[in-house]
């Protein structure tokens, strides 16, 4: 049911195969996707319709295109109170994640008399998120993504998900966490319309939030007309073992991934041949209890898999090539090997921290680059949706203690508006260019 993969024998395809994994199969859908893309353009609302019946919901109307107050308070209604307080507790601690890593609004330091040089923090002024729900409802993505967009200071946050069902904790989650509008659209037509806008969506600036690799194919797609947060695809982890790992946590590990999709990643690397036959020993035997058994089998069959390596120095490099989305380290000290980590989204230490309490409960952010990208892009924060201006005050002490840099560096760019701009206000008699030049004639 486990493919176990002994690295040194195992071919270069496969191995491409492997670290590829979700990301190999955006490049062949791009065209189809540039077609649904080019259509919502043209046709906006008709475009989104037809989109959406034939993708999540036959009987889907444009009338039911925008939440709602009255559907939100519905909601509350047919909600039990406990589910709406584990979630009020959820999003607080999502909350105080997010604010720790909040900055000043600016900041100003002095390196030379007369010259303040720093940054100013603002917030993008919208952003729309993407926030899957085609099998199953994920209210856990809809607050994550508006508590830290709100926690950043974003006035306008909007949200789009597919009405694949009634899901009324996805409005809860986006009421208490401050979505401002929320529109019943996923997928594709999801990320078009919030960066092109339609007669009932207002474009917005940025757009986060995973997907698919049909949503990321498009987010990449319309990158240039808006800003995107990273490709966060479908769900991987990797468990880092040494042989004195529990099997039985490696396997629902893997399961846990696996149960995402089809293309989700669950892949054990290890030194230990044993651990490797063990887990794939307690994956079957765990699956049978499971409810999403057949898109497991699926995701088993795919990308999921167990890696055995010659050492425990070679388990690392692979981990930190595979640079995965969520990266388990299960040894007695994981903090020992925490400095050797390079790339992964998110990373839990220890036998008692499985993905499972990232994705739900400990406030961390689990929107995550995927398909290699977290060496290159970090988690969502707070930073996702802010961005920063350069400030500099200059006293006319400040400008004559710089004027010599203007003037030099201007002369050799040929561009004497520059230092014009600066001579203008301290009225310098005789440029360095131009001594500097003539010492090149003599």
């Amino acid at each position: 049911m486990l493919n176990i993969y002994q690295w040194s024998k195992t071919d270069k395809q496969t191995k491409k195969m492997i670290l590829d994994r979700a990301m190999f199969d955006i490049a062949s859908i791009q065209d189809y996707v540039s077609g649904w893309i080019e259509t919502i353009q043209k046709e906006g609302d008709e475009a989104i319709v037809k989109y959406t019946r034939k993708f999540d919901n036959k009987d889907f109307n444009l009338k039911d295109l925008r939440v709602k107050k009255s559907d939100i308070k519905k909601a509350y209604k047919v909600v039990e109170p406990k589910v709406i307080e584990v979630i009020e507790r959820q999003i607080s601690l999502s909350r105080q994640n997010a604010l720790s890593k909040s900055r000043q609004e600016t900041v100003l330091k002095s390196f030379i008399p007369g010259v303040q040089v720093g940054y100013k923090i603002t917030p993008i002024e919208s952003v729309g998120l993407a926030v899957p729900a085609g099998q199953v409802p994920l209210p856990s993505v809809m607050q994550i993504l508006a508590v830290t967009a709100k926690a950043a200071g974003v006035e306008r946050v909007i949200a789009c998900f597919p009405p694949t069902g009634d899901y009324p904790e996805m409005l809860i989650a986006a009421d208490l966490a401050g979505v401002d509008e929320a529109y019943r659209v996923g997928g594709i037509a999801g990320i078009v319309a919030m960066a092109y806008g339609t007669e009932t969506i207002k474009p917005v600036l940025k757009i986060a939030g995973p997907g698919s690799i049909y949503t990321q194919a498009a987010k990449m797609l319309v990158f240039g007309k808006v800003v995107i947060d990273m490709v966060a695809g479908p769900s991987e982890a990797v468990i880092l073992a040494d042989a004195y790992a529990n099997p039985t946590y490696c396997a629902a590990d893997i399961l846990a991934r696996a149960e995402h999709a089809p293309d989700a990643a669950g892949v054990l690397i290890t030194y230990s041949e044993k651990l490797a036959q063990e887990t794939k020993k307690e994956i079957e035997r765990q699956i049978i209890y499971l409810k999403r058994s057949e898109i497991i089998e699926k995701s088993l069959n795919k990308y999921s898999c167990a890696i055995v390596v010659k050492d425990w120095q070679e388990a690392i490099e692979l981990t930190n090539e595979y640079s995965p989305e969520h990266l388990e380290i299960l040894v007695d000290d994981p903090f020992a090997v925490l400095p050797q980590i390079k790339n992964a989204g998110s990373i839990f230490l220890g036998n008692f921290a499985p993905v499972a309490v990232g994705d739900y409960a400990s406030g961390t952010n689990h929107i995550l680059p995927t398909g290699f990208w977290s060496k290159m892009a970090s988690a969502v924060s707070i930073e996702t949706f802010q961005k920063s201006s350069e400030v500099q005050y200059i006293t006319r002490e400040g400008l004559e203690n710089l004027e010599e840099i203007v003037d030099v560096v201007s002369g050799i760019e040929k561009l004497d508006a520059h230092w014009n701009s600066v001579n203008v206000r301290i009225n310098k008699k005789k440029r360095l260019w131009d001594q500097i030049k003539e010492r090149r004639v003599l």
